[in-house]
């Protein structure tokens, strides 16, 4: 059954940005049927991806990691991530245009974050004290994986362009939500929700890590699978409408749907930041919302770079847009100095 949403997305204001979310920030519609509880709950989506999780039947938290997934509750009986079954969707709305941005690391626009894990090498089960040096991937890695539609649209009402050749949600990478601190064999900081990992990595990359290797191969990711518009069909992209302010192609919605025969989970959906998005200023190069002496350095790092693909790394620095870091960068990067969008003094 076709249903409204009567979601709503509670967030204490001191976190949210004055822009908006980074985070998807409402349910439109939905039609089940969904898991049974507590994988029943299409609001469950909705903000920031698991963080940590509660075993009601081990009475242990765990943090949701490359090998210990987002399942069950998390340690306030919130639940924490949805099953789609056959015939099932959910389209969410993200509360900005989510651009298509050049400028994006590695030309990722957004991020799905499932369930799926990477299996490890040994019998005995994952603890909260487990060493995650000690604890290997399997050689070869396999993740375990079920894969769920993505659709985007600009309009609640679509239409929609599909990823109909993948990339899928709830498929690679596993969700890994912190750091691992080596000295102290314990979670350390919170990794970047908003950060994708390389998709130049393919799932044999991990064969035979520790845990703990493998986090570092995220380069400060937290996981999940991320989105390319134009990796969309030719069509479907060009059928895209251009944003008058920005030039950019872009969406606001983004509906998963059941694939035959997987059975997938949602957990998230996160806006990949840029310098130049909907709350950075261009040239805010390393997107700490403020534009100084910092973006200068990482600038100068790319000084007459030429651009050989837009997933090339320099291409953050090339604010014009026109292949090449030269002064017509320089000047955008002049334009915005010293202007400021998060944590302004």
């Amino acid at each position: 059954m076709y249903k409204k949403s009567v979601c709503i997305l509670i967030l204490f204001l001191s976190t949210i940005p004055a822009a908006g979310s980074d985070f998807a920030a409402g349910v439109v519609s939905y039609s089940g049927p969904f898991g049974s509880s507590p994988y029943n709950d299409p609001c469950s989506v909705l903000g920031k991806p698991t963080r940590w999780v509660y075993d009601d039947w081990e009475e242990e938290t765990y943090a949701c990691s490359l090998v210990s997934p987002a399942y069950e509750t998390d340690p306030n009986g919130g639940k924490l991530v949805v099953t789609i079954k056959s015939g099932a969707y959910i389209i969410i709305r993200f509360d900005h245009r989510v651009s298509d941005d050049i400028g994006n690391l590695y030309g990722i626009d957004f991020i799905v974050f499932g369930n799926p894990f990477f299996r490890y090498n040994s019998e005995d089960p994952i603890t909260p004290d487990t060493d995650m040096d000690q604890c290997f991937l399997t050689n070869p890695a396999s993740v375990n994986a079920e894969p769920v539609k993505v659709s985007v649209a600009q309009n609640a009402g679509g239409p929609w362009y599909s990823f109909a050749s993948g990339p899928y949600g709830d498929t690679a990478f596993p969700t890994n939500a912190f750091a691992w601190n080596r000295d102290a064999n314990s979670w350390a900081a919170e990794l970047d929700w908003l950060k994708p990992v390389d998709p130049a990595l393919s799932v044999s990359d991990f064969s035979g890590l520790s845990v703990a290797d493998a986090i570092e191969l995220y380069d400060g990711s937290a996981g999940g699978t991320g989105f390319d518009l134009r990796d969309l069909a030719p069509s479907d992209y060009a059928a895209l409408a251009v944003d008058p302010n920005t030039g950019r192609k872009w969406i606001k919605y983004i509906k998963v749907e059941y694939i035959s025969p997987s059975e997938g989970e949602i957990d998230g959906f996160s806006d990949v930041v840029g310098g130049g998005d909907y709350q950075h200023p261009a040239g805010d190069l390393n997107v700490d919302g403020k534009v100084d002496y910092s973006d200068l350095a990482i600038f100068g790092d790319y000084w007459l770079c030429n651009i050989t693909s837009y997933k090339n790394a320099a291409v953050i620095a090339d604010l014009y847009e026109d292949g090449v870091i030269d002064f017509r960068d320089f000047a955008v990067l002049a334009n915005n100095w010293r202007k400021c969008t998060i944590g302004c003094n």
